[in-house]
């Protein structure tokens, strides 16, 4: 089951039930979904029409009001049967986790041949991509095939099942002996290639006079030669207490549409949020209050 077709099931679950059960029998029976495998995003949007779900690998959701049931339990989060076509089913890779950033950090109409351009990926990666996002109800696209619209929030959850950001990048601890504020001082005249992201980031994109949920602890960047910047800076490897952590990316796709803010340079709001969704301690709430942020700007980042 895609998530594409929960509408169309919701249509014919709501006729089958005005043809065959009585009105009055309401609270006395539920609707519930059994397939084969249910996916993560097909149990998010069945959860937002009240529906349950069960497959045989132990995702069971059952609710009902007379008698009074209620039964969650979690199973797999990835399909033990996929199908035998040559689709994809994974943003673990660069092309898609590209055509995703361009996805996010955009808005508008975006053809297919575009947002390759835009995503630095051949139009194959971007249809093969998109073909994906379109199975998994997180893009709106036109009949030639363009998006329309993006459900920008949805799509970083989905993306965060397969990005981490110290399980798909290499992260090196370090520390500074005297401070954080020397280091970030330096970045400022700093000639490498880098970006701050995590709590950095958030605190960098706040607006003015608005707190972060935590305060920065951890100044975590993204650099292309961590041994390199760690002799630069003048930090040391630390046997325990770190407070730089540098990060060296799967991908040059976490540099794409960085943004300069007092001589220090961020990534951007995106790429912050699933780094700090996919991060330790109260990074996810940091996370979430990114999200909040982007959202009052851009309606695609409410759902």
């Amino acid at each position: 089951m895609e998530p594409r077709d929960v509408h169309t099931l919701l249509r014919q679950m709501a006729t089958d039930e005005q043809r065959y059960l009585p009105a009055e029998t309401a609270d006395q029976h539920t609707r519930l979904v059994a397939a084969s495998y249910v996916s993560p995003r097909v149990r998010e949007l069945l959860t937002a029409e009240g529906i349950g779900w069960f497959d045989p690998t132990g995702n069971l959701r059952l609710q009902l009001g007379s008698p009074l049931i209620f039964i969650d339990r979690h199973g797999a989060d990835r399909n033990p049967y996929p199908a035998q076509e040559r689709r994809l089913r994974s943003l673990r890779g660069s092309g898609a986790a590209r055509i995703v950033r361009a996805l996010l950090d955009g808005q508008g109409f975006r053809g297919v041949r575009d947002l390759a351009a835009d995503a630095d990926v051949s139009a194959a990666t971007s249809s093969r991509a998109l073909d994906l996002l379109t199975r998994d109800s997180l893009v709106e696209r036109d009949p030639s095939g363009a998006v329309t619209a993006v459900l920008k929030r949805s799509l970083i959850h989905r993306w965060i099942q397969d990005y981490g950001v110290t399980t798909s990048n290499h992260a090196i601890p370090a520390l500074s002996a005297r401070g954080t504020d020397r280091v970030l001082r330096f970045l400022t005249d700093y000639n490498g290639r880098y970006a701050l992201t995590m709590s950095a980031a958030l605190h960098a994109y706040l607006p003015a006079g608005r707190a972060a949920v935590t305060p920065l602890t951890l100044p975590t960047l993204f650099v292309d030669d961590a041994m390199a910047v760690q002799r630069d800076l003048g930090l040391h490897t630390p046997a325990r207490g770190a407070n730089i952590l540098l990060v060296e990316p799967f991908d040059d796709v976490v540099y794409h549409n960085s943004t300069l803010r007092e001589g220090l340079r961020y990534v951007s709001p995106a790429q912050a949020a699933a780094d700090l969704l996919t991060g330790a301690g109260r990074s996810p709430e940091e996370g979430a209050q990114l999200l909040e942020l982007l959202a009052e700007t851009d309606r695609e980042w409410a759902r």
